[in-house]
């Protein structure tokens, strides 16, 4: 799996479905604060879980990769980026931004589709994102501001728990990006 972070525990047989169920609500919530076991599992790209029981013990093997950080352009390394003024972050690569922005809108529409709202930290990501992307020139512009429009439908439903309005606005943000990509991808 290469480079993540790992968990080990051996537990009794009866305390098993306890610790899965923790594990589930702590992946859930996207919090570990009362769950510090599960902190290595936080903001997780790929889980393995490796279960193996015996009569005295059960031995729970968990490895966690997380997501991926967006590498620092050369410009950023060297601290050459002048458009950016100390206390600002640079803004990260645009392919780098779309490429992360594609992952959470799969989780975002799959969720929504299957009739849920989706986990709050991956929506939340997803509106930051959409707004740092239409900051970006070059990139469809004469989309931005329907584009951000659909965004903020899609936040209020997402604040007032409300399936049917996110729904509507996750295919409205779903048809727009289809029509800019197809004609600046």
């Amino acid at each position: 799996m290469g480079k993540g972070k790992k968990i080990e525990r051996s537990i009794k047989p009866e305390e098993l479905p306890n610790f899965l169920r923790q594990m589930a609500d702590a992946i859930e919530s996207g919090g570990t604060d009362a769950m510090t076991n599960f902190t290595a599992i936080e903001g997780f790209k790929k889980l393995k879980i490796k279960i193996s029981q015996d009569l005295e013990n059960t031995i729970i093997k968990i490895k966690a990769k997380p997501e991926k950080c967006s590498p620092l352009s050369a410009q950023e390394k060297q601290g050459t980026d002048h458009s950016q003024t100390p206390q600002t972050p640079a803004k990260p690569r645009y392919t780098d931004l779309k490429k992360r922005m594609k992952n959470s809108f799969k989780t975002i529409f799959k969720s929504i589709h299957a009739g849920v709202l989706p986990p709050e930290r991956i929506a939340k990501q997803f509106i930051e994102d959409s707004k740092l992307m239409v900051t970006y020139e070059g990139h469809g512009e004469n989309y931005y501001a329907e584009y951000t429009v659909a965004c903020d439908e899609f936040v209020s439903a997402l604040e007032n728990k409300n399936i049917e309005d996110a729904h509507k606005a996750c295919d409205s943000l779903n048809n727009i990006k289809a029509h800019c990509h197809s004609q600046y991808k």
